[in-house]
């Protein structure tokens, strides 16, 4: 995966969700990815579609899982992808709904 990174790759993620904050650098992306990864059980991003307009890439999904007590969870996504000399730079994903994975987070933890 550190192949298509730049080495400056920068990803923002909401303050509301369990993994939010700035993550910088191919390590800090592939830690960002464990822990969203480790945070949701039966995660699956399905794409949707995709565009193109110049160094951005627009990808549509559906973002999808479980919370550990087991409550499911579906909804639409989208990530904004910057390229910075053919490699991912920047990356800003929009879930639909921030406070309803903040609520399925704060229920596995209570």
């Amino acid at each position: 995966m550190k192949t298509y990174l730049h080495p400056e790759v920068v990803v923002t993620e909401a303050e509301c969700l369990p993994y939010a904050g700035i993550h910088r650098g191919p390590d800090g992306y592939i830690r960002l990815v464990e822990k969203v990864v480790g945070t949701w059980d039966d995660l699956q991003l399905s794409v949707n579609a995709m565009a193109q307009e110049g160094d951005l890439v627009f990808v549509m999904s559906e973002f999808a899982g479980k919370n550990k007590a087991g409550v499911a969870f579906n909804m639409p996504m989208t990530e904004v992808f910057h390229f910075t000399d053919g490699k991912v730079s920047e990356v800003r994903p929009y879930y639909f709904d921030t406070h309803q994975l903040a609520e399925l987070h704060a229920q596995q933890s209570a």
